[in-house]
């Protein structure tokens, strides 16, 4: 059995409980563990299972096989979500009191299956996502806007995780910036996946800024964080998949090294560019270069 049937497998039998009410409480964190730990396996077996592909000599219906291999993903994925978003709706009903007052312990077992949930919808989305970029069927929804309005989509989402990390988010969007025509959600997505980066791995009590500029007719949107910085190799490394710092600070978050090469693949797809100035200890910027209507 593959480590994406086995996570189906457990979903499946997580979702009968819920359904039944045999759920047990002090399990469910660690069967979260198991089932995210397992869909990382799978990506991770994707990924080798491409690497084999590409040393081999290609016949000619690879690229056949490339798309089924992109569907079947793209189901399975689909598939589990329905169970997660039971999981987190039941832990998010206990955890309003609906259902009873909790003790204290009860509390941190809703509060671990709620983190942890969060987690799961969050690593399927980007592994849907970087499935679909790899795939060329990621959809598109190009129309004219302005990046008042998609910084105010990114502070909307990044504004929650600044305040649980006792960070300070700060957006500039000053006057005059060029008109876009582009899908303005895939791009609120890319920056927030960076802001979401700083945010992680700047300092205690650290501001993160997005500030919007222009530079003739491109758009230029600049992530700037005061957090640990990087080496010249790490920032090669940037948009790698699963790549992740051995930097304890990094190591410190849990995460599937999917954030960055799904925001980079989405900004890409859009026409723009990425650059990175960093330094160790001296925090990083991430500047995007979109082009603006011509």
């Amino acid at each position: 059995m593959t480590a994406l049937e086995q996570a189906q497998s457990l979903l499946d039998e997580l979702h009968q409980g819920a359904q039944s009410g045999a759920l047990i409480p002090f399990r469910l964190p660690g069967q979260i563990q198991a089932i995210q730990d397992l869909l990382t396996q799978a990506a991770e077996e994707a990924k080798a299972r491409e690497a084999e592909i590409a040393a081999a000599v290609v016949p000619p219906d690879v690229e056949t096989f490339l798309k089924e291999q992109a569907g079947f993903f793209g189901h399975a994925i689909h598939e589990l979500r329905t169970p997660m978003t039971s999981i987190r709706g039941y832990g998010e009903m206990l955890g309003s009191g609906a259902m009873g007052a909790l003790n204290d312990m009860q509390k941190q077992f809703v509060d671990t299956i709620r983190t942890n949930s969060r987690r799961m919808e969050t690593l399927l989305t980007d592994v849907s996502d970087m499935n679909k970029l790899r795939a060329g069927t990621l959809r598109i929804n190009n129309k004219m806007d302005m990046f008042k309005n998609i910084a105010m989509m990114v502070e909307k989402t990044a504004r929650p995780l600044a305040e649980s990390l006792s960070k300070t988010l700060t957006i500039d969007v000053p006057q005059g910036l060029p008109l876009l025509n582009l899908d303005g959600e895939l791009l609120a997505k890319a920056i927030y996946k960076m802001v979401e980066n700083s945010l992680r791995y700047s300092g205690e009590n650290a501001e993160v800024i997005v500030r919007g500029g222009a530079e003739g007719n491109d758009l230029l949107i600049a992530v700037i964080d005061t957090g640990i910085g990087m080496l010249p190799e790490e920032v090669a490394r940037l948009g790698e998949v699963y790549f992740r710092s051995d930097n304890e600070t990094v190591r410190s978050f849990k995460g599937s090294g999917l954030g960055i090469p799904v925001a980079y693949g989405l900004i890409g797809l859009l026409g723009g560019t990425v650059s990175v100035e960093s330094q160790p200890e001296q925090g990083t910027t991430f500047i995007i270069r979109t082009p603006g209507m011509r």
